[in-house]
C-alpha cells in the first residue's frame, strides 16, 4: 500500500483527520487546496477484488446499523423520499443529453434500458462488468472491464453525447485524468453528469464520523462544491449545479459538467 499526493493539486503535504480516519486508512486534508482524501488508497486491484462494492455492501450495512441504529433504520425505511417527485432516468437522460451514445463510468451491473440511447460502460468489478457487458451488447454498446482512468482512452474523441459518473468519482484514485479523458471523448455540445457525496453538507458537519458519505477504504475522495469546480476547471470543464437550493442540506452534489467555451 502506497501513499499519494492530493488528487487535485498534487501537493504532498497533508494533515491526518482523526475524526474521519479508521484503522489503517488515513483520511487527510491537503495543505495546498484543502481537499480531503484517503492518503493510502488500496489500489485498483484491491477495489476490483477484495473491496468490490458487491462484496463490501453487507459489511457496510452492518457497520452503519451498529454505529447508528436508529438513524440508519429511519433512513432505510424512508428511502422512497429520494425518488418522490423526481424524473425517471429516461427523462433525465433526454433532458441532459438529448439522445445518442452514453458512457456510464462505474456502471455496476447496468441492466436498465433507456429508449433513444446506446449504452457503453466501464466497470472495475469483474462480476459486475460481465453482467453490464451482456446487457449493453444486447442494446448495441458494450462495457469495458477496468479502471476508468485508463479504460476511457479506448474510446474515440468526441464519441459520446453524454457521460455518467453516478457515485463514481469518490472511488477514483485519479479523478483529474478521468475528467480530462471524459472531456476528450465528449462531443462539443455534450454533458457529463456527476453525483458525489457532499463533504460540505450540514449533515456531515453535525454527524462527523457517522456521516453517511464515509466509506473505508473505497471512498478515496471527499468533494466539496469548491473542490469539484476546481478539478473540473483543470479539465477544461464548467460546473452547473442541479441541486443549488437544497445543496447545504443535501448529502450529495449533483451537477452537469460541460466543455468551457472560452
Amino acid at each position: 500500500m502506497t501513499t499519494r499526493p492530493c488528487p487535485i493539486c498534487a501537493e504532498r503535504a497533508s494533515t491526518r483527520l482523526e475524526t474521519f480516519s479508521r484503522d489503517i486508512w488515513s483520511v487527510e486534508q491537503c495543505a495546498g487546496c484543502g481537499h480531503v482524501y484517503l492518503k493510502n488508497p488500496p489500489g485498483y486491484e484491491a477495489l476490483a477484488q477484495e473491496f468490490a462494492w458487491e462484496k463490501t455492501y453487507v459489511s457496510e450495512h452492518e457497520r452503519r446499523l451498529t454505529e447508528s441504529p436508529m438513524a440508519y433504520r429511519l433512513d432505510l425505511a424512508t428511502r422512497f423520499r429520494h425518488t418522490m417527485f423526481r424524473k425517471s432516468t429516461s427523462d433525465k437522460y433526454r433532458q441532459w443529453f438529448g439522445s445518442g451514445k452514453v458512457l456510464d463510468i462505474g456502471c455496476g451491473g447496468a441492466g436498465e434500458k433507456i429508449e433513444g440511447f446506446t449504452p457503453y460502460g466501464i466497470e472495475i468489478s469483474d462480476e459486475l462488468a460481465a453482467t453490464a457487458d451482456k446487457s449493453m451488447r444486447a442494446q448495441g454498446g458494450y462495457c469495458i472491464h477496468g479502471p476508468g482512468a485508463t479504460s476511457i482512452s479506448q474510446f474515440e474523441p468526441e464519441f459520446f453525447d453524454g457521460v455518467v459518473m453516478f457515485s463514481y468519482l469518490e472511488h477514483e484514485e485519479h479523478p483529474l485524468p478521468v475528467l480530462k479523458s471524459a472531456a476528450h471523448v465528449l462531443k462539443p455540445d455534450g454533458a457529463i453528469y456527476v453525483r458525489v457525496p457532499n463533504f460540505g453538507s450540514l449533515n456531515r458537519k453535525i454527524t462527523g464520523r457517522k456521516w453517511v458519505g464515509l466509506r473505508w477504504p473505497d471512498h478515496v475522495n471527499y468533494f466539496t462544491v469548491e473542490d469539484l469546480r476546481r478539478i473540473a476547471g483543470m479539465a477544461g470543464l464548467s460546473v452547473h449545479l442541479l441541486n443549488p437550493i437544497r445543496l447545504p442540506f443535501d448529502d450529495n452534489i449533483n451537477a452537469l459538467l460541460r466543455r468551457k467555451t472560452n
